[in-house]
């Protein structure tokens, strides 16, 4: 899920870009989060730091009408949120060239001298180019599972992975992967938070929504294979739909 944040001073101009970046969320939902708009920079600045935003799409004015302009901002914006995607909406489209002196990598300026119609649709282009070029570096930064069995050391794609579970002998886990079964000694809690990308369906097992192949909400049992399955515990049923409708 990508945020989307605006910052434009003008009341006006700040009205009609979030409606329409709202209007493009209805029906983006399952990758873009809702937005969050403001005037003010260093409110801007501060929803980052409050909410850890990572990888998400900027759409800024240049002329903020304070001491920070909307280069200073993407300039911060870097420092918080490296893989940013910033998009100018500005009438000051000769300070391209100050963007690149500055190191600045935008995705595109929006001229507001064009009319309601262009804007939006330059808007909706952009948004969706930012998305692609997000959703690119993800699929080259492949990540690595990790763990030893004695002095040996094995490494999976992620994506091989299924399921991670407590096995029956206490301090071991059982791992499930495309290409077999493996047992060592670890905790759950520590690959949970070593490898966010697995979702914790029940206190036993965390699972690879990706590699599901079936999830039959009536009996809570979810399907990698004819094989391997586990269960959903309910107070996780609502959070897995959500999970694996976003990973469609």
């Amino acid at each position: 899920m990508y945020s989307i944040i605006v910052c434009e001073d003008d009341p006006t101009q700040l009205h009609a870009i979030s409606t329409t970046i709202k209007n493009f969320v209805l029906f983006h939902e399952e990758d873009f989060d809702k937005s969050f708009s403001t005037p003010n920079p260093e409110k801007c600045l501060d929803y980052l730091k409050s909410h850890n935003i990572q990888n998400g799409i900027y759409l800024l004015d240049i002329d903020l009408g304070t001491s920070m302009n909307g280069i200073d901002l993407a300039e911060q914006i870097r420092k918080l949120d490296v893989q940013s995607e910033i998009i100018f909406i500005t009438s000051h489209n000769e300070m391209a060239s100050l963007t690149l002196k500055r190191r600045v990598e935008a995705l595109g300026f929006i001229s507001k001298d064009n009319s309601l119609e262009k804007i939006r649709d330059e808007i909706y282009e952009t948004l969706n180019l930012a998305r692609l070029r997000s959703d690119e570096r993800k699929n080259l930064k492949r990540k690595i599972f990790n763990f030893s069995i004695g002095v040996r050391v094995f490494n999976f794609d992620l994506d091989d992975v299924l399921i991670l579970e407590t096995a029956e002998i206490p301090h071991r886990l059982n791992l499930f992967t495309k290409s077999g079964k493996y047992e060592f000694y670890g905790r759950l809690q520590d690959y949970e938070k070593k490898y966010t990308e697995l979702f914790r369906c029940s206190r036993s097992a965390l699972i690879n929504i990706k590699n599901i192949s079936e999830y039959n909400a009536s009996t809570k049992m979810i399907y990698f294979d004819l094989s391997l399955s586990c269960k959903c515990s309910i107070t996780k049923t609502r959070e897995l739909k959500r999970r694996i409708l976003a990973s469609k």
